[in-house]
């Protein structure tokens, strides 16, 4: 695991790894993006794919969170991928949203570094956004999960049809069917799916 505290603009907390980890683009993320998580996000990692059954039926939770997290994890275990990073949360947080807390900790503590958070949770972006906002001078922005792979298209690393199947897939998978979650899904992304996607899944 790289843990030499090399800081991407970019942080990226567990639920949302795993979300972009289950997509079709995920090995394009690995080759063109840098990201950063921390070592409570990659602990978090581990214990899904160590807890979560690889023989849950096709299409379950158990399955995604298991597939996903095993997938996330390999290129942050990869020690000659210097592209994805993890850096230690001091003090290290512990519950249920550790890991969405320690990337909030993290960005209070190097807000300079970051330009975006990547958070599935919309209380945890909500309080990044805060902390960006309050400190004024920075630009950086708190998104949901479907913007790492809009970062990818913005990286000329997949085309707009890919970008817009890949997010489906994110949707369906995470259950975000909802009118507030496709919303939130698609908040900052200035990319017109609807020739690729169905009226349900579009903002």
């Amino acid at each position: 695991m790289v843990d030499d505290d090399v800081r991407h603009p970019v942080v990226v907390d567990t639920d949302a790894l795993i979300a972009v980890a289950n997509t079709s683009l995920w090995p394009q993320v690995t080759e063109n993006l840098q990201l950063t998580t921390t070592n409570v996000c990659h602990h978090e990692l581990n214990r899904h794919s160590r807890e979560r059954s690889e023989y849950a039926p096709q299409g379950t939770r158990e399955r995604w969170l298991h597939e996903g997290s095993k997938s996330a994890l390999e290129p942050f275990d990869d020690d000659e991928n210097g592209s994805f990073t993890t850096v230690p949360c001091v003090p290290r947080p512990h519950g249920k949203d550790a890991g969405e807390t320690s990337v909030l900790t993290e960005v209070e503590q190097n807000i300079e570094l970051y330009r975006f958070a990547i958070l599935m949770d919309k209380h945890g972006r909500r309080s990044i956004n805060k902390v960006f906002d309050d400190a004024g001078e920075t630009s950086g922005k708190a998104v949901a999960p479907t913007f790492l792979l809009y970062l990818l298209l913005d990286a000329g690393a997949c085309t707009v049809e890919e970008f817009c199947q890949a997010s489906a897939e994110m949707l369906r998978g995470e259950g975000w069917t909802g009118y507030q979650a496709i919303q939130a899904a698609w908040d900052a992304i200035p990319v017109d799916c609807s020739q690729y996607l169905p009226d349900d899944l579009l903002p």
